[in-house]
């Protein structure tokens, strides 16, 4: 829609189709002419998307349109007036993205700041200083975002926190201590994310990983070790993804063909 809209010459862009621009697409609202953007067309275009506050006329926005902008997206805050930025609107902000923690002025950053930011999104963890973090927070932040784990003290790594974090986010296992790389925590990871079982050690691969990998992308069966190239798997690869035929052994096409009714 940007770029038909742009396209338009600006004789030829009216209220009305700067008006159905911004609802479908508020950043819109970029192409819309000085003269013709009125605080209905702002409302429309923030409401569609938030950071189409970039884009409205310092005089226009108010309070409650900024409100709107960051609750829509957290990142919005970045187009605020200085004046407008007030402690609710921060947490606002922090609520929609828990990123925005970065931004926020050191004199506001509490505890709830800290924990609504967590829970919005675990990577924030990155932002809280270590003497504020406690057990909780790093569990709330795992939860949300199995990657904060990056952001967690070796020290508090527990298998409790560790298994939580590969739950959610199977790239966790990057940074789980090597103590807890289990078959169970790969397991996990893979019920997570099929593409975790290229991360598996060989020894530790098993036709129930394989099966439960080759379920959600059956090209995963290029990966793996040829003592799980079995009928079960292969079969289930190939219902995925036809082309996981290619690399199904030689000895078990024929069945395949006939089991996949092909």
């Amino acid at each position: 829609m940007i770029m038909n809209f742009e396209d338009v010459p600006d004789e030829l862009r009216t209220a009305e189709m700067c008006l159905e621009a911004v609802e479908q697409d508020g950043l819109a609202l970029k192409y819309v002419p000085e003269a013709l953007k009125t605080e209905r067309i702002c409302l429309a275009a923030v409401l569609e998307d938030g950071l189409a506050l970039e884009y409205v006329p310092e005089a226009l926005k108010t309070e409650i349109l900024c409100g709107i902008a960051v609750r829509k997206k957290g990142t919005a805050l970045n187009y605020v007036p200085e004046v407008l930025k007030t402690e609710a609107l921060y947490l606002e902000a922090v609520h929609e993205n828990g990123a925005v923690l970065e931004y926020v002025p050191e004199a506001l950053k509490t505890k709830a700041f800290y924990l609504e930011a967590v829970q919005n999104d675990g990577i924030a963890l990155e932002y809280i200083p270590e003497s504020v973090k406690t057990e909780s927070f790093y569990y709330e932040a795992v939860q949300k975002n199995g990657f904060a784990l990056k952001y967690v003290p070796e020290a508090l790594k527990t298998e409790t926190l560790c298994f939580a974090a590969v739950k959610r986010n199977a790239i966790a296992l990057l940074y789980i201590p090597k103590t807890f790389r289990t078959e169970v925590f790969y397991l996990a990871a893979v019920q997570q994310n099929g593409w975790a079982f290229l991360y598996v050690p060989e020894a530790m691969k098993t036709e129930t990983m394989c099966l439960i990998a080759v379920r959600e992308n059956g090209l995963i069966l290029k990966y793996a070790p040829e003592a799980l190239h079995t009928e079960a798997v292969c079969l289930e690869a190939v219902k995925q993804n036809g082309y996981a035929f290619k690399y199904v052994p030689e000895e078990l096409e024929i069945i395949i063909m006939e089991k996949n009714g092909k």
